[in-house]
């Protein structure tokens, strides 16, 4: 029996007739070692050739080149990325399902959860279906737009998640921006500021959305920015915010008269040190927020679109 021989009837009893290694090599009277490297050449030869039928709609919805680029690049701990669909709420479930997937999988009944405000967030978060109920805690990592917006509101999505857990989830009772930084301070020093900023401190997931500087944004929309505001912040270089934090086009914080009477109880530094940070936004719109938060690492995990993952692409390549 020559070579060929011997390595086409070492793969048939054990791709065929399920036969273990020693009992080829018993068979064959050659050693189990033997055995071992004539499968492992036959495969590095392509003569045997593998096909995972993976169940239906498992990743055709997610475009897995993109994932593996985006990870590499922006040194991120995952990365989710699915096709856009012509009509944005069917985009907005499929983000949902993805964001209901990965909590299952990495929330613990210890985790304290951090989550900030958006309608993107909080869509999202209304089609989540978890698997699993968890003893989680939900506390929002910013305050309101203001009593005349429930939209929204990270207290709002915080109770969302938590109820979606059957965990407890917190609320803030202060406004994410105040009328000076005189009365932002003062809020903050009392004994109820320095409760939450104690419990900002204890998360250990924070989800979090994001926006670009236009009239398009729920900072806009909502109130919290004016024409006047968008202008003066432009001028500074300012591109977008996460979580409230005007950024530039590499996600470095820019100071501002704004920022100076805004809460901002979950700063860069915070952000950077925790131990798992969500970023979720989808749409072209978002790809110049997105490109400035993964150069400047601010999220460690991302969820977003094809749609906004080739933007963040093309911007790139502009660049260079």
């Amino acid at each position: 029996m020559n070579n060929n021989d011997i390595t086409f009837q070492v793969l048939t009893y054990y791709y065929t007739d399920n036969m273990t290694q020693l009992q080829i090599a018993e068979k064959l009277n050659i050693s189990r070692i033997a055995v071992s490297r004539l499968l492992s050449k036959a495969r590095k030869d392509g003569l045997v050739q593998f096909k995972i039928i993976y169940p239906k709609n498992m990743f055709n919805v997610r475009v897995a080149n993109l994932e593996k680029e985006f990870t590499k690049k922006y040194n991120l701990k995952e990365c989710i990325i699915i096709k856009t669909h012509a009509e944005q709420t069917e985009t907005l479930k499929e983000l949902s399902n993805q964001l209901s997937n990965l909590l299952d999988r990495i929330v613990e009944n210890s985790t304290f959860i951090g989550v900030g405000w958006g309608n993107t967030l909080e869509t999202v978060s209304k089609y989540m279906e978890v698997k699993e109920k968890k003893d989680i805690r939900v506390t929002p990592l910013i305050g309101g737009y203001g009593k005349f917006s429930e939209g929204a509101h990270s207290n709002n999505i915080a109770r969302i998640i938590a109820e979606k857990f059957s965990g407890t989830s917190y609320v803030i009772n202060i406004p994410a921006s105040f009328d000076t930084k005189e009365i932002k301070e003062s809020i903050l020093a009392d004994s109820m500021g320095k409760e939450i900023i104690k419990r900002t401190k204890m998360v250990d997931l924070a989800v979090l959305c994001m926006s670009d500087l236009s009239k398009m944004s729920s900072l806009y929309d909502k109130g919290q920015l004016n024409d006047e505001d968008i202008n003066y912040l432009s001028k500074l270089g300012v591109i977008g915010d996460i979580n409230y934090i005007f950024v530039d086009k590499n996600g470095n914080f820019v100071p501002n008269e704004i920022s100076d009477r805004t809460t901002n109880i979950f700063p860069i530094a915070l952000m950077k040190s925790v131990k798992n940070v969500l970023g979720i936004a989808f749409g072209t719109r978002k790809a110049i927020i997105l490109n400035a938060v993964l150069k400047g690492g601010l999220v460690n995990i991302l969820l977003t679109d094809s749609e906004a993952a080739n933007k963040i692409l093309e911007l790139e390549s502009i660049e260079n």
